[in-house]
């Protein structure tokens, strides 16, 4: 152990002066220093547990402070919002690729992603979309549904399987942004894709089960 004599304490302090004086570990004051450090109203500490203690002082746990419920809903909902942004996006793009192969179903799937765009808005203008067969009408449009029949390899090497494919992924895509937004007001579009896509096989009948 070394002992910090009162020579020592004296050479540091015309160095430089000083309030306090911590002893480091394995070293303890002679009486000279003790008294020489009280004489000059530096405070010390040459209890080893004490300095233990305090070199060896426990971290603070830091406190999570949790997101207000309120901000966090307009996080989602704005994350919502643009995922619903790419998805008009998505069939602006497929549009534009029916325009070089059928003008009619592609300008349907410009008018389906102007109902997209209102969903969650306000709106009083009359619904150009829906349109009756079999199987949809006016008074079920907004009801959830299946698949009229699953889409297979066959189907996307039929006459129309790009066609059929194509309308397919979008209602897929829109199927997925409804379950997370669990929101019943995407239903009509999904509603009308299942429709193209049997016109589309040229069914005549009703496919849906």
């Amino acid at each position: 152990m070394k002992f910090i004599t009162e020579d020592d304490l004296r050479i540091l302090f015309r160095r430089e002066p000083f309030t306090s004086y911590d002893l480091l570990g394995g070293t303890r004051l002679t009486p000279g220093a003790r008294q020489f450090l009280v004489d000059k109203k530096i405070s010390f500490c040459d209890d080893p547990m004490s300095i233990k203690r305090k070199t060896f002082k426990p971290e603070e746990k830091k406190v999570e402070t949790k997101e207000p419920e309120s901000n966090k809903q307009v996080v989602i909902s704005g994350m919502l919002e643009l995922k619903k942004k790419t998805l008009q996006a998505q069939f602006l793009e497929a549009g534009l690729l029916l325009m070089e192969r059928d003008v009619l179903l592609a300008q349907q799937v410009f008018d389906l992603e102007r109902k997209l765009s209102d969903v969650g808005k306000e709106s009083t203008e009359e619904d150009n979309t829906i349109q009756v067969c079999t199987g949809f009408h006016k008074d079920n449009i907004k009801e959830p549904f299946d698949d009229c029949f699953d889409i297979s390899g066959f189907h996307a090497q039929s006459e129309k399987g790009k066609e059929i494919v194509m309308l397919h992924r979008l209602r897929c895509s829109v199927r997925e942004l409804a379950a997370e937004a669990g929101d019943n007001r995407f239903n009509p579009v999904i509603n009308r894709l299942s429709q193209l896509i049997c016109l589309e096989y040229g069914g005549k009948a009703c496919q849906r089960k």
